[in-house]
């Protein structure tokens, strides 16, 4: 069955983390480039790990925004470093004014033109999802925040929000997914998924693999095409 829905995940599939956190870190620690670097990676990596811990624990879901906070509490003390309380806020707050990959704002428009819905299936918080789907303007229909699903990616609960929210049925959804991790959860719950692989990484477990890849946003518009 042909897709009806395209859903993209934010921070791996649409955003430029590196680029949009790199510069804004290192002005707020006085640090260069390639010294803020790897402190954002750390900092992308932790958050990740405590959404892991978080669908773990068994006390609920904790927000995305506490996470992202903890995370740079994380890097700051494990790298010697200090900002105070209002440098922290607005460096948690610099994750709802990420800029997408130069091809993204186009790739969304050339998919809606193409007759498909769109969404955002992400595991930000609501409201951080919604400030990046500003980005998209009217080409972004939907806004799927794993805070409604009560879970964080791989569960299968976010990857069931399109049809629980919108009334999409699996078959007629293609996932763009931008991590491993994402790609892994879209293909254990059934989901087709494009995986914009910009680093030529690898999912862990192939038996989970993407049905189709690239190395940016662009092939998606070739797969609909192929699809249609």
């Amino acid at each position: 069955m042909k897709p009806s829905l395209v859903t993209f995940d934010v921070y791996m599939a649409l955003m430029d983390i590196q680029g949009g956190l790199v510069p804004v870190l290192g002005a707020a620690l006085g640090l260069p480039p390639e010294k803020a670097d790897p402190l954002v990676r750390q900092w992308r990596a932790k958050q990740m790990e405590l959404a892991a811990v978080s669908n773990s624990l068994g006390k609920g879901r904790r927000t995305f925004r506490d996470c992202t906070r903890l995370g740079l509490d994380y890097v700051l003390g494990t790298n010697d470093l200090a900002a105070d309380a209002a440098t922290r806020n607005d460096l948690v707050m610099a994750w709802d004014g990420l800029k997408p990959w130069p091809e993204a704002v186009e790739v969304v428009a050339a998919v809606k033109a193409r007759g498909f819905a769109t969404a955002i299936l992400s595991n930000g918080d609501q409201d951080m999802l919604d400030a990046l789907a500003r980005n998209f303007g009217d080409d972004m229909d939907h806004v799927l925040s794993s805070e409604t699903a009560g879970w964080y990616k791989p569960h299968p609960a976010v990857y069931e929000l399109p049809e629980r929210i919108r009334g999409t049925p699996l078959a007629e959804t293609l996932h763009v997914a931008g991590s491993p991790n994402d790609v892994l959860g879209a293909g254990a719950f059934g989901m087709a998924c494009y995986w914009s692989n910009r680093t030529g990484d690898l999912v862990a477990d192939p038996a989970y693999g993407a049905a189709h890849e690239g190395r940016d946003l662009t092939g998606v518009l070739a797969v609909l095409d192929h699809m249609t």
